[in-house]
């Protein structure tokens, strides 16, 4: 039976977002799957620039290739070149649907055991299985990322995407030559044989050395197409270990912790979407929805209403703690947007925004933003926060009611 492999779950919010953001698009590119003209000059290509290994004169190399294949469940043609040019030790796939075309590079069998060589077929088979599998959604994905990048208007969301879906994919093709193989070691081996080619690895040492590099930061990855193989590693043991914050562990290894100028997509919603969520918290008071306050939320949001009534969030403060520590700036600026948004009623404006940066965990933060950019004294800004409570009950009270 085939291995229960899965798109990591980056691979399918990317997805849902681009068919969620433009039906049209999406379709479009659903129309322009690869066409029989493309796969011909594939084939093509591999002619002019490697060297087909026929089926009988390495009938062993092929019969290791099929029988990944088969326990990944992919039902197509397998053909196997050496790379006339080769880029050190590796292999890769040269994609046509339907058919599998894999390319090594250098003696890579000759310097692999055979588990490692199930290993790298594991990684680069997933690759196709990735593209032609799930209705062929994932390869429309990595098209529609491609085309944005390479656009001239590329904005450097795009990118950020673009990199982290390509990341993802390379654990992802990981994790099926672990499933494979059933054998971390040799998954982390074939790794580092392929990226160094030292011919003799003692992967338990290379995993040491990695637990050394986490020791000391909290290293992510910097590589535009593929993670940093200490990374790669440290992810594969995990999932070998089903530890039990995996996923998150190797998230945080992947994406690390942006900036505001580093979101990707994904990212780029989600903060949008915590940050009307504190619009709607902190603009739920009668009278802070004045005409000045009003416009200024439509700078954020064009069609924005403010709540009619007064509002929690409960969830609010943990959601804008689980975001990147560097995003937490954002939100103190975005509340101090609207402290000078009215300077008539600037102080129990302030006195709103230091409440609940307080149940947000926020606050200090917050103050010594306040003291640079609204040029408050110390004390000045420790008589509004000391009577906060006091400025917004009296605010509240002066708010007309509504016959």
């Amino acid at each position: 039976m085939p291995l229960d492999l899965q798109p990591l779950p980056y691979h399918v919010a990317a997805r849902d977002f681009l068919k969620a953001s433009d039906a049209d698009v999406w379709a479009w590119f659903v129309g322009q799957r690869r066409s029989p003209k493309y796969a011909e000059e594939v084939r093509f290509e591999l002619l002019k620039s490697a060297y087909r290994i026929e089926r009988d004169a390495q009938p062993a190399l092929y019969g290791a290739a099929e029988q990944v294949a088969v326990q990944l469940g992919i039902v197509a043609p397998l053909t196997i070149y050496q790379a006339q040019n080769p880029q050190g030790l590796n292999a890769e796939l040269a994609f046509v649907s339907g058919e599998v075309h894999l390319i090594l590079h250098g003696p890579i069998t000759a310097q692999l055991t055979p588990v490692e060589a199930r290993g790298l077929f594991g990684h680069e088979l997933a690759h196709y299985l990735l593209w032609e599998a799930w209705n062929g959604e994932m390869l429309v994905t990595s098209d529609i990322l491609q085309a944005l990048v390479t656009d001239e208007h590329a904005h450097p969301a795009h990118f950020a995407t673009w990199r982290l879906f390509r990341l993802y994919t390379e654990i992802f093709c990981d994790r099926a030559a672990l499933a494979v193989t059933q054998d971390m070691l040799a998954v982390v081996s074939c790794l580092v044989k392929t990226q160094t080619g030292v011919p003799e690895i003692d992967p338990q040492a290379y995993l040491r050395q990695a637990d050394e590099i986490f020791v000391r930061e909290d290293a992510n990855a910097t590589g535009i197409t593929h993670p940093e193989t200490f990374i790669r590693a440290r992810a594969t043991r995990l999932v070998h270990e089903a530890h039990p914050e995996a996923d998150r562990l190797i998230t945080r290894m992947i994406e690390g912790r942006p900036g505001m100028d580093e979101l990707d997509l994904l990212e780029q919603e989600r903060v949008a979407g915590l940050t009307r969520r504190l619009l709607d918290v902190f603009l739920c008071r009668k009278w802070l929805q004045n005409d000045l306050t009003l416009a200024h939320a439509r700078l954020y949001f064009e069609d924005y209403a403010p709540p009619p009534e007064t509002l929690t969030d409960p969830s609010l403060g943990a959601d804008l703690r689980l975001v990147p520590e560097p995003l937490g700036d954002y939100y103190c600026y975005v509340l101090l947007d609207f402290v000078t948004a009215d300077r008539d009623i600037d102080e129990p404006s302030l006195a709103a925004a230091l409440l609940l940066a307080e149940q947000f965990g926020i606050k200090p933060r917050l103050k010594e933003l306040a003291r640079k950019e609204l040029k408050l004294r110390k004390n000045q800004l420790e008589k509004v926060d000391d009577g906060k409570t006091r400025l917004l009950a009296e605010a509240d009270q002066s708010t007309p009611i509504a016959p």
